[in-house]
Parts: C-alpha cells; structure tokens; sequence
C-alpha cells in the first residue's frame, strides 16, 4: 500500500514563494515536492503563469487574505495534464488546459511553479489554434469584467464608465460592456493613452489628470450621467465618478489602486451624493461560486473570443526567472494588458483537446 504522505520527487520541479513579507525581492525559486495526487485533481506541467496585481499585494500582506508563511502564489495559467487522478472523467494526460481562478490566494498547490496539482473543475480544454499566452491571458480578466458587466445587467443603450482602461480587467470591460450594445467612456490618467484606449473599442477617452471627468461625462450623456461605473481606481477619483453616475445609478468598486492596502481602502463620498445611486465592492468569487453563472461565464467568454469580441492583449512576456522583475512592474500599475511569466514550451502533445 502506497504511503498517503509520500512525496514525490522531480529535480526539474520548481515554485516560487515567499518566507516573509516585503518587496519583490522576498520571492524565492526553491524545489518543488509535490504529495500524491488528492481525489478529483491533476497534475499540469505549467507553460505561461496569468500574474494579478493581488498578488503583489499579497506578498505584503495588504490583500484581504493574510499569508501563511511560507506562501506560494498563482492562480491561473495555462499547462499540459500529466497525470489525473482515478476518479477523473472528461481530462486526459496530454491534454492542454487552462487554470481557472476559483480559488484565492492559489489554485491548488498554486500556480507560480513549473507543476501545479488542480481541481479538475478549476480547468478548461484550450483549443488547438489558440497560443499558451492568448489563453493565459484571457481568464481572470474576463471572469472579473463578466461578474461586473452582468452585476448590473447591461442593455442597450446604456452608457458606462471604465476606469484604468488599459489594464487587462479594463480591456476585457471595454469590449464586453460595447458587445452587450453599451456606450463606452473610459479614463486613463494622461492624454498619451488615450488613443490606446478608443483603440480597444472606447468610444470615448478621458484623460483624468488633465480633464474634468463629471463635466466631460455630462456633456457626452447630455447632462444624464453613466448607468453604471466600474472602477478599480478609488480615491478622489471615486467621489468625481459618484458624481458622473446617473440618477438610479450604480457605482461597482473591483480595486482600490491608490490605496497600497485594499483592506485600508475608504469610500469618502458625502452622503448626500448618493441619494439615488449606490456604490459595491464586487468580488470574483460571487459568480465563480455559483455553478450556472461561472458555467455561463465560461460559454460567453469562449464564444465572445471565437467572434472577435474579445481579445486581451500582453503587456509582456518575462521568463520564469524573472519573477522578482515581474513583480517590481505589477507594482507600478503601468501596464497595457496581461503581464505573463513562460515557464515552459508547449509540447506537441499540447494541441489535445477532448
């Protein structure tokens, strides 16, 4: 009878995490052992690693889950399956996969290393014409832009706000907010991106160090203001955006970037701006834990990207070494799309899809 705490042993297997708080220098590559594969699980050799901003938030203990150290990190990328365990139906050794965030702070056993054992129901079949880092690239920006858009059902006709529009969330808010047949206002920072921004499918760019948000946004709606608002900005700037909304209103909150603590993050608004209109914090999880929105979810975005619809772009792709480098650019919040980490060439065996 096999031990149930017997490890297994690869030289070549590695992760990165963390024995104490602080910067991107507390990141450290060490040898990766993992148990024997739990029920419902597989094992994937890991290609491109999905990097968040949380999780940089994370490894200084500013997230709203505390680390256990020593802490390991990930929660989405896109791999091969090189095992499964028994009980597993629909996935195969050899099939190509991606890692689905349903699970905070990691998935799994995490995903920033070269191996990762995962709930089957935190993965998805990639299809044989889409790249390791289109798909890294794809889920946990579209997951969140889907649980906002559908929050506060979007209809035609509809004007939204999207703040930090650039980012790779911002992007996939930008395309499905005008595929659900909304008009689209989005805000950058400076004048110099805004072209980037109406490049995504913007109709409209606002500069906020150098515009007045409410009045632009009053003259675009004819003086109504914005159905719905989704920041992750916060700050001053979510007291200008309570201001932008349209009576009857909602203002969704994913973020709090001028805030280097979200758990120290305040919403400073004067009551009497809100009356008729209302401000959320909206979390991931309350769609991925609910099957048929998540199951819904999944359906839109493979479709919404076979049409076109949706497509987040890569800011730019560093090897795996480079983790501590990758982490130092999440915490300047200046990227254009999806920062990915490549662990690993895809092998041929990881064009399989069932």
């Amino acid at each position: 009878m096999v031990d149930p705490l017997m490890i297994e042993k690869d030289d070549s297997m590695r992760r990165v995490q963390f024995t104490r708080l602080g910067g991107p220098e507390v990141l450290e590559m060490v040898p990766l052992q993992l148990p024997e594969l739990p029920a419902a699980h597989a094992r994937v050799a890991i290609h491109v690693i999905g990097l968040n901003r949380f999780e940089a938030l994370f490894r200084r203990d500013h997230y709203v889950i505390a680390p256990v150290l020593p802490a390991t990190l990930g929660v989405e990328a896109v791999g091969t399956i090189i095992d499964v365990a028994p009980d597993v139906d629909g996935f195969a050794v050899g099939q190509r996969v991606a890692i689905l965030p349903i699970q905070s702070p990691a998935v799994g056993t995490g995903t920033y290393a070269t191996h990762a054992d995962v709930p089957v129901e935190a993965l998805v079949p990639v299809a044989a014409d889409r790249s390791d880092e289109q798909e890294a690239a794809t889920w946990m920006a579209s997951l969140q832009a889907y649980t906002l858009a559908t929050k506060v059902p979007i209809k035609s006709g509809d004007t939204v706000i999207v703040t930090a529009g650039t980012s790779s969330v911002g992007t996939a808010l930008i395309q499905i907010a005008r595929d659900f047949g909304a008009t689209v206002i989005a805000t950058t920072r400076t004048a110099a991106r805004k072209p980037e921004l109406i490049a995504l499918g913007a109709d409209h760019a606002i500069a906020t160090d150098d515009e007045d948000l409410t009045g632009v946004v009053a003259s675009i709606t004819a003086g109504r203001g914005a159905t719905v608002v989704y920041d992750t900005v916060g700050g001053a700037l979510l007291t200008e955006l309570v201001a932008a909304t349209a009576a009857f209103g909602h203002v969704l909150c994913y973020g709090a970037q001028t805030s280097p603590d979200i758990r120290a993050a305040r919403v400073d608004v004067p009551l009497v701006a809100l009356d008729r209109k209302s401000v959320a914090f909206v979390d991931l999880f309350e769609l991925i834990e609910v099957p048929d929105r998540l199951a819904a979810a999944k359906a839109y975005i493979t479709d919404a990207g076979k049409r076109g619809a949706l497509s987040i772009g890569i800011d730019r792709v560093l090897d795996f070494d480079d983790v501590q480098e990758a982490h130092r650019i999440l915490e300047t919040g200046r990227l254009a799309g999806k920062l990915l980490l490549r662990v690993t060439q895809s092998p041929t065996i990881g064009t399989t899809t069932l």
